[in-house]
């Protein structure tokens, strides 16, 4: 006999920041729902990982927020990054930069030889097909896991954007970076429909 799980997942008309507030009171609901006691955030300037964690009052579960590498061509969200550093570590917010999970050091190629078909671009692309959110939920979630903050044998739930702000979350079970086909999407919780 086959066990079934239904899940509501909510597919929003447009992409974007608009979707910030009910992303996020999404994703906190199901953490508390499915006793989730990790998520990670996409946090290009430090605001969406402030606003969860002020929606999560006094929800018992650890933050994580991921952000650009320092030497990313974003240079006015790394620095407004660099201002909510302190205020983030403040309220007990893990953070992440680092090397980006699905670019990394194969940028230098693309950039140098002027060639998008590197093999980070292919997965990078698949999961666009979805939304850039998708791939942001992937790439933070390896990222946090090379950070060290969560392991492959954990689901946690990752939340992710189209640039700024959030509209994508996913329950997750992340793999390495040496190890990127053992990600796991287990359940997409939101995300834009188009």
């Amino acid at each position: 006999m086959t066990q079934t799980i239904e899940r509501t997942a909510l597919y929003f008309k447009k992409k974007g920041p608009s979707n910030t507030d009910k992303t996020l009171d999404v994703a906190l609901s199901f953490c508390k729902e499915q006793s989730i006691r990790k998520i990670v955030v996409a946090s290009s300037t430090g605001e969406t990982a402030l606003k969860c964690h002020e929606k999560a009052g006094s929800m018992q579960i650890e933050m994580i927020a991921v952000t650009y590498g320092a030497g990313t061509k974003y240079r006015e969200e790394v620095e407004a990054f660099n201002r909510n550093h302190q205020p983030l570590l403040n309220k007990g917010i893990r953070v992440v930069r680092g090397l980006h999970a699905l670019s990394g050091v194969e940028r230098t190629f693309e950039n140098r030889y002027k060639s998008g078909f590197i093999p980070l671009n292919v997965v990078a692309d698949t999961l666009r097909m979805f939304s850039q959110g998708m791939k942001v939920c992937v790439e933070i979630s390896i990222m946090a896991a090379e950070a060290g903050y969560i392991t492959p044998d954990e689901d946690i739930v990752a939340v992710g954007g189209s640039g700024t702000g959030a509209d994508t979350a996913v329950l997750i079970r992340s793999g390495y970076a040496a190890s990127l086909f053992d990600t796991k999407i287990k359940a997409i919780l939101c995300m834009p429909a188009g």
